[in-house]
């Protein structure tokens, strides 16, 4: 009975193979059978495609994967020595020999066959790197350690195969093996450097291995490598020991221009990270060299120098508040800075800076960039509106690159704003959309739409918005901003009432109040419209940007009686949030802060604020503890 069916079977599958044409078309087939599940058909294809012609490597190794999988060691080693026997030159085929060899639990054999074929044929890395695959990928580490070993001795390459067995020992948080061989590998490959820093910065995220990482790079100090010191520099900065990254660039010296660039960079870098007075010491010691310093380099220092002393006027939690009014929204985004009187040094050390790169290097691609700052700080702190103006026009005068020459027009428009000269910025405004000629959105089409809402004429603001967004992509970068524009005029103007209207008009002329840095004269229009409209739809709007701009005039009581009456208006989360916020900063309370952070959380879980009241709840926990 079974000899029948094997019989049978065997005629149906030759009369299946005969109609089928040979070559490629036959692969195919036996392909679409193993992806069917039909291995034993796909198995007996490709057997009888070798014995037809015994050099047909994708049959081989089909069938070889086959007898792998269905656990036919025997069966596939004797396959793979057949293959070796009339293709002696195909090493990778020895190297399997000895893994499938090895998988039958035969390590004595595996281990001859491998050893056998580094003798013959291990004369460059190429045949070391598939052995050392093969070995990672079986777990043989004390193996590979010993073949990169004698290979390293006998072709005579410290370096060889390090980064292979650095990847493989970090994958396995081996770190001091890995850390080991990284090493090896940079002072070989300096131009890895970004390769190995990554890897070593990524090891310091954990702190049980800081101590490692430290004793690692200082004991290869010895041999003065200076792409050693750049890596230790780059540990002691990622773990915010500043002063002992920067000693470390200081030993490295200060002889050429690549020596001062780093120094440049890592000045920039520690001003990056709020180091202000770390930073100040490290541009100031640079231009302080008794060398000849290139232009380029000099003004580099001195516009780094001026603004980090820029940096410091700026109130350290200008970016802290958890609840901003429309947050990153062109139309709804004041420039300008308070700073305290202690800051009055930086500032006038600022101009100074800026001042004196204009004077030591005044046809230099710096003069733009250094009157340019000078208008950013005439503009935003101490609110030199004229001034401002006859900086950014030098800057312009100056032959700025386009992305500079554009951010100064665009600031030219926003001195006759701040002035409140809205006639003057229309026509600056347009006079610079006249000359732009791509698709996308001109930011001088934005600051159009904005001063028509500013002069409170809101149906010419929502023709021009209207007209705007039907031509505009969702991904262009001024999308969202004009939606959000065009919800307020059309809540709480186009389907508003007659009183809706009047208060959004109301409105406006506090935000232009805002943008002439009167901030005492928007508020208490704010509390106009709040208290003589208080059925209007705008008002939750009016009462955040009021309690908002209360608590930036450290008017706290009223910002938190404002905040406690948001809670009964959609604006909920965010007055809960305040409330907190003045607790923790006006106050100190950080109890009562946490209270009203945890309120957040159970009433609000899914507002947007509730990832960042969570991560200021962490940090103050943290402080707490400390």
């Amino acid at each position: 009975m079974n000899k029948a069916i094997i019989i049978i079977s065997c005629s149906i599958l030759f009369a299946q193979i005969t109609v089928i044409p040979q070559g490629r078309d036959l692969i195919q087939n036996a392909l679409l059978m193993e992806r069917k599940g039909d291995i034993e058909r796909a198995r007996t294809l490709y057997e009888d495609m070798l014995k037809e012609n015994p050099g047909n490597r994708q049959a081989y190794q089909r069938l070889k994967e086959i007898l792998k999988r269905t656990g036919e060691l025997e069966s596939a080693a004797q396959l793979v020595e057949v293959w070796i026997d009339l293709n002696p030159n195909d090493l990778q085929a020895y190297i399997e020999l000895g893994e499938i060899v090895f998988l039958k639990e035969d390590k004595i054999r595996a281990a001859k066959i491998w050893h056998d074929f580094e003798t013959a044929y291990g004369t460059n890395t190429s045949i070391y790197r598939m052995l050392v695959h093969t070995f990672s990928r079986l777990g043989l580490t004390e193996e590979m350690e010993e073949l990169v070993k004698r290979g390293r001795s006998k072709l005579g390459q410290i370096d060889m195969l390090a980064l292979d067995l650095a990847n493989y020992y970090y994958s396995r948080q081996t770190y001091d093996r890995a850390l080991d061989e990284y090493l090896i590998y940079i002072i070989e490959h300096p131009h890895q450097e970004k390769l190995v820093t990554d890897r070593v910065l990524l090891m310091s995220d954990d702190p049980e291995n800081h101590l490692l990482i430290e004793k690692k790079l200082i004991s290869s100090l010895e041999n003065n490598h200076v792409i050693i010191n750049k890596l230790l520099a780059g540990y002691y900065f990622k773990t915010s020991r500043y002063n002992e990254a920067l000693s470390t660039h200081r030993s490295m010296g200060l002889h050429n221009n690549a020596d001062f660039k780093r120094w440049l960079l890592i000045a920039g870098n520690l001003r990056k990270e709020s180091q202000y007075d770390l930073s100040i010491k490290a541009y100031q010691e640079l231009l302080h060299l008794e060398l000849k310093l290139p232009p380029k380099i000099i003004g580099e220092a001195l516009l780094g120098l001026g603004k980090t002393y820029e940096d410091q006027l700026l109130p350290k939690n200008r970016n802290n508040s958890l609840v901003v009014f429309y947050p990153d929204n062109l139309f709804f985004k004041n420039e300008f800075l308070q700073i305290s009187p202690r800051s009055r040094e930086s500032l006038e050390r600022t101009f100074e800076l800026y001042k004196r790169v204009l004077q030591e290097l005044p046809a230099s691609s710096f003069s733009p960039k250094a009157h340019f700052r000078l208008g950013e700080i005439q503009f935003k702190i101490t609110r030199d509106f004229d001034g401002a103006r006859t900086s950014y026009l030098s800057a312009l005068a100056s032959r700025p690159d386009k992305n500079l020459r554009q951010n100064i027009l665009l600031r030219i428009g926003d001195t006759f704003i701040a002035e409140g000269n809205l006639k003057a910025a229309r026509n600056h405004y347009k006079v610079q959309h006249r000359t732009k000629n791509n698709t996308s959105i001109s930011p001088f089409t934005m600051k159009e739409i904005h001063l028509t809402f500013l002069t409170g004429t809101i149906d010419t603001a929502k023709t021009v918005l209207d007209s705007v967004i039907v031509n505009v992509l969702p991904s262009d970068k001024y999308f969202n901003d004009l939606m959000e524009l065009r919800d307020i005029i059309a809540q709480h103007y186009t389907f508003g009432s007659e009183t809706d209207k009047e208060a959004l008009v109301q409105y406006s002329i506090a935000e232009r109040l805002l943008q002439q840095y009167k901030l005492v004269e928007a508020a208490e229009m704010l509390a106009f419209i709040r208290e003589n409209y208080p059925d209007v739809s705008i008002l939750p709007i009016v009462m955040l940007r009021e309690c908002l701009l209360r608590s930036l005039l450290e008017d706290v009581s009223v910002s938190l009686n404002i905040a406690q009456l948001l809670q009964e208006t959609p604006f909920a989360p965010q007055g809960i949030t305040i409330q907190g916020e003045i607790n923790e900063q006006f106050y100190g309370d950080i109890d009562k802060a946490m209270k009203f952070y945890n309120n957040l959380l159970e009433a609000y879980p899914m507002s947007m604020l509730a990832e960042p009241v969570r991560m200021r709840m962490r940090q103050l926990k943290n402080v707490v503890e400390s």
